[in-house]
């Protein structure tokens, strides 16, 4: 067998295949029946077809304390009505204002990363009512600066 008719084969046997696939599926391939629309879902009881549920959504956003003096994070997103921020279990900040943002000096962490997160709170009626978004905040130690010359 040429190395040709094992290119050829695979190629004989898709073309073969093709036109007899509906068949082979159980379906039936005249073309003057329309396939029937599948049922609409019944609405689950109590709940208006009209209204959407309201989803909430949070984003994060986060700068560390490498090279600056301050740490900075600010959430963002649909429906939130406040944000609770915490770097290693403590409280820092709750902003329930329009930014929902936290900063805080370096200073007041040890060298290393930090544990953080924003808890979100949405407003009510919105699905979820909370998130939790975690972060690091990584502070770094100051170089020394040496002399190469």
């Amino acid at each position: 067998m040429s190395r040709r008719s094992l290119l050829v084969l695979p190629a004989l046997l898709t073309a073969l295949a093709l036109p007899v696939a509906p068949a082979l599926a159980g379906e039936d391939d005249s073309p003057d029946q329309a396939p029937a629309p599948a049922p609409a879902p019944a609405p689950a009881p109590g709940v208006d077809p009209g209204s959407a549920p309201s989803t909430g959504t949070a984003t994060l956003s986060a700068q560390n304390c490498v090279k600056r003096i301050r740490a900075h994070a600010t959430v963002t997103g649909q429906l939130i009505d406040s944000v609770v921020f915490f770097v290693d279990g403590n409280r820092v900040d709750t902003d329930s204002g329009g930014s929902f943002s936290m900063t805080m000096k370096c200073a007041r962490l040890s060298v290393g990363a930090h544990s953080a997160k924003a808890v979100v709170s949405f407003q009510q009626g919105a699905t979820p009512a909370n998130q939790t978004l975690r972060f690091r905040i990584t502070r770094s130690s100051q170089g020394t600066a040496r002399f190469a010359g």
